[in-house]
């Protein structure tokens, strides 16, 4: 299962130039780290953020059965966070499921959607309210 979070903001526009992103126009370390932390805050302790060629991810493993994905990604052209307007964001939370777990078809979805909400919520409390949520199955 994956939660798709969208919205659009000034908030975490890139700080280093474009050659140094993951590729032209993908964005998203600032709003990784950003999140990572503010998790970390309310006692969500996750790992750092890491590079792909679409954005940035990073884990988050509260028990040995359950490890959850979170992906942080610019929804722009190439060029478009330079120039402080704001920009499209997506956020996604994907459950990283074991052999045994996609064989007996398990899945815990109440610690995904709850990550979601929890993660919903620290965006509202940054005065980004324009947040568009889709559960995905």
């Amino acid at each position: 299962m994956t939660w798709g979070i969208e919205f659009s903001s000034d908030r975490f526009l890139p700080t280093l130039p474009e050659g140094c992103q993951a590729n032209p126009g993908v964005y998203g370390f600032e709003l990784a780290l950003w999140l990572a932390q503010a998790l970390n805050r309310q006692g969500i302790v996750t790992g750092y953020p890491s590079a792909e060629d679409w954005g940035w991810c990073f884990d988050y493993a509260p028990a040995d059965d359950l490890r959850l994905t979170i992906a942080c990604a610019s929804l722009c052209k190439a060029d478009a966070g330079y120039d402080g307007r704001p920009i499209g964001w997506a956020v996604s939370i994907h459950e990283q499921r074991s052999l045994e777990q996609r064989l007996h078809n398990m899945s815990n979805h109440a610690a995904l959607e709850d990550l979601g909400r929890q993660i919903v919520d620290l965006l509202r409390a940054e005065h980004i309210d324009a947040i568009h949520v889709r559960p995905v199955g």
